[in-house]
């Protein structure tokens, strides 16, 4: 009995003090599938990448495929349920659903999906959606370390598109991120970049990809590029398309004709065009059919060879014509011009940070875009229909000036609502550029295309939820809330917009050259420094000026608690994401938003104090020179924001923030304006000296912008 006794007790002592295979050993985590599966190159592809960040997140587990586990992710493509295409321009199903459960030792996680888009989806959005991988900006991912398995043994999870086409359209008319990359394959890493953009489209749930070309590419060289791209996009469960023009003259937009060159035949000169674009296998085509902004519709000009271009497409191409609309209204009959055959779709489009359903949105001289609403429930059952809103705009509204704009969220969530209520089966995100926070937009976007379900509840999202998930603390959160609500109130409701977006290139041309484009005050500064009356002038003072600074405090006040509790998180060590640099982006972008109000007001009141001294005759500016000289400190604490948001610019700033060449019609990076606080330093000078032209201080190459000469030269 004694001995039996010592026995047990040397046993306890021995288990006690020696760690068990388990403990001593990784943890393994196997990815489990059929080779057929792994032959899939959606599938294989999303396999391969999940396994290589899988080994970033858990950095001392073992990660494999079809290896023994502690932690299996079992792969299962199920036969798919037969059920009428919605349109003819069918995409695989890329539902999944994940469920999680214990097998004896071991957790088993399965996967099934009718597609391998859905099994790609689905590792994914493991990898986002519970993991807390985020795959916010194609050039940078945050990846959480674990040393054992984070997740419950037993859950559900689903994720289930909330559009049938969902992605995004560069608008490389812009000098943004991947203009030259898409246009020119000798530009260093050209095709490096574009795959990774490629790539986060797939990691983030998108299946749609677009761009408008430029008519400077390499004839020769371009279409071995374009099919590089397309072939690529379609292993990564993406449909590619480009935008090209009918004869749009401005901005260097590639066109299927040359106006004022009858001969060859326009439609001849169709049949060529296509002939050498369709050397690559392009899904889609997007048709602009106006020779540009507040120029002539071509449609209606010549609506045979615009209707021979949309059936040479279809017909002898196989792809799929979209049509672009815009928020130009038509001054002839509908409003909204709509493709002439049948077979061809149609892309609803909407500008800046307005929603399609808001009253006041003014823009392009609109009161707002409710018409645009009403052109996609009409267009929804006759045609493939999708919506083509912006997550920014360039020029001289947000990026440039530089803004963070936080209604875009607002916008873009209730509009994804709203489309996703009516029916409309695709949704293209219109994109011109990413820095200043709004790789923000655009990541939240994709994500909020999904609709997500855990263990049989729905997941909620809202207009920051996407940023909550980012910067995970209740206080921030509510802190970003006030700072929506604040621009909302002051930028949208009391439309401060109209003086914080600088003037457009040809908004100060004279009549009828100055042509409506982004919100404007309604009259001009010129107006008000020489003609406005004295209660006018008082009105400016009563309400943008006053609405301007008081915006200014409230959000500076807003930066300041943001900036605290971030630092205070950070020191208590309480998410890695605080380690890096993306809270300080952000609350930097609202702090230069927040300077840009008071910079704007103090030119304003710099104008209205110069227009009172020639009223009294003073031979010489004093205050408003001492308004101006308030203004230029102002600009400079600003600019002093934009060079550390500089130094943590995702792509090189010589392309994206400087002077250079390129093939669009802008001689620098989208960013250039931002670097130099062009818009800021040039308002002050127009104050000072009196010139409210086009030309006093131009940025603007209004030769190559206009192109005129692609009406006679070939692209």
């Amino acid at each position: 009995m004694f001995f039996r006794a010592c026995v047990f007790v040397a046993i306890l002592l021995l288990l006690i003090h020696t760690p068990t295979l388990a403990a001593t050993r990784p943890l393994r985590i196997t990815i489990q599938a059929a080779p057929d599966l792994l032959n899939s190159p959606v599938a294989g592809n999303a396999i391969k990448d999940v396994i290589a960040l899988l080994g970033r997140s858990f950095t001392g587990a073992a990660i494999g495929f079809n290896k023994p586990a502690d932690v299996l992710i079992e792969l299962h493509l199920c036969r798919q349920s037969a059920k009428s295409a919605t349109t003819s321009f069918k995409v695989p199903d890329a539902s999944y659903c994940w469920r999680s459960k214990r097998s004896g030792p071991r957790i088993v996680l399965r996967l099934e999906a009718t597609a391998p888009e859905g099994i790609a989806s689905g590792l994914y959005g493991l990898l986002q959606e519970k993991l807390g991988i985020r795959f916010y900006h194609p050039r940078e991912t945050f990846i959480p370390t674990y040393d054992k398995w984070p997740l419950p043994a037993r859950f559900t999870f689903s994720g289930q598109p909330r559009f049938e086409k969902r992605g995004f359209h560069l608008h490389t008319l812009h000098p943004i991120e991947l203009t030259e990359q898409l246009h020119n394959p000798a530009y260093p890493n050209a095709f490096g970049d574009i795959r990774a953009y490629l790539d986060w489209l797939a990691r983030n749930g998108q299946n749609t990809f677009q761009f408008f070309l430029l008519r400077g590419v390499d004839r020769s060289t371009w279409p071995d590029h374009a099919r590089r791209i397309v072939e690529y996009a379609h292993e990564r469960g993406i449909r590619c398309g480009v935008e090209i023009s009918l004869a749009m003259i401005q901005q260097q937009a590639f066109q299927a004709i040359t106006l004022l060159r009858p001969w060859p035949p326009y439609d001849r000169q169709v049949d060529d065009t296509l002939a050498w674009l369709f050397r690559a296998p392009w899904d889609f085509i997007t048709l602009e059919a106006t020779m540009g902004e507040h120029l002539p519709f071509l449609g209606r000009l010549m609506p045979d060879v615009q209707r021979h271009l949309e059936r040479e497409v279809a017909l002898r191409y196989g792809s799929r014509l979209m049509y672009a609309t815009h928020v130009i209204a038509s001054d002839q009959g509908e409003r909204v011009r709509r493709p002439l055959e049948p077979t061809s779709g149609i892309l609803i489009h909407t500008v800046m940070c307005y929603s399609i359903t808001e009253a006041k949105a003014p823009v392009y001289g609109n009161v707002n875009q409710r018409f645009m609403l009403e052109a996609a429930r009409a267009g929804k059952g006759r045609r493939e229909t999708w919506y083509w809103p912006e997550s920014s705009y360039w020029v001289g509204f947000d990026t440039p000036v530089p803004m963070l704009l936080l209604p875009y969220l607002d916008a873009r969530w209730t509009d994804m609502e709203t489309m996703a209520g009516i029916g409309v089966n695709g949704h293209l995100t219109f994109t011109s550029g990413w820095e200043w926070g709004y790789w923000l937009m655009d990541w939240s976007i994709a994500r909020w295309s999904w609709r997500l379900t855990d263990n049989g509840r729905v997941r909620p999202t809202s207009p920051l939820s996407r940023l909550g998930e980012l910067l995970p603390d209740p206080e921030l959160s509510r802190l970003w809330q006030e700072a929506l609500e604040l621009q909302d109130r002051y930028l949208k409701g009391r439309e401060l917009l109209r003086y914080m977006a600088a003037m457009t290139p040809f908004s100060e041309l004279p009549y009828p050259f100055d042509q409506p484009f982004q919100p404007d005050p309604g009259f001009s500064y010129a107006w008000l420094l020489h003609d406005a009356g004295q209660q006018e002038a008082a009105a400016v003072l009563a309400g943008p000026v006053h609405d301007l600074e008081a915006y200014a405090v409230a959000m500076e006040a807003v930066v300041n608690r943001l900036e605290a509790r971030t630092e205070l998180l950070r020191r208590r060590g309480k998410a890695a994401i605080f380690g890096n640099g993306l809270p300080d982006e952000l609350t930097r972008g609202l702090r230069v938003t927040a300077l840009r109000a008071r910079h704007r007001a103090l030119t304003l009141r710099a104008l209205l104090a110069k227009r009172e001294e020639g009223v009294s005759g003073t031979a010489k500016s004093i205050r408003s020179g001492q308004l101006l000289a308030s203004a230029r400190t102002v600009r400079l604490e600003a600019q002093q924001l934009v060079s550390r948001q500089e130094a943590g610019y995702r792509y090189p700033v010589p392309m994206i923030a400087r002077r250079r060449s390129g093939m669009t019609a802008y001689p620098f990076g989208y960013l250039y304006p931002a670097s130099v606080l062009f818009f800021w330093e040039r308002e002050e000078e127009q104050v000072r000296r009196g010139r409210f032209d086009a030309f006093f201080m131009n940025l603007w190459d209004f030769r190559r912008t206009l192109g005129l000469e692609s009406l006679i030269f070939k692209n």
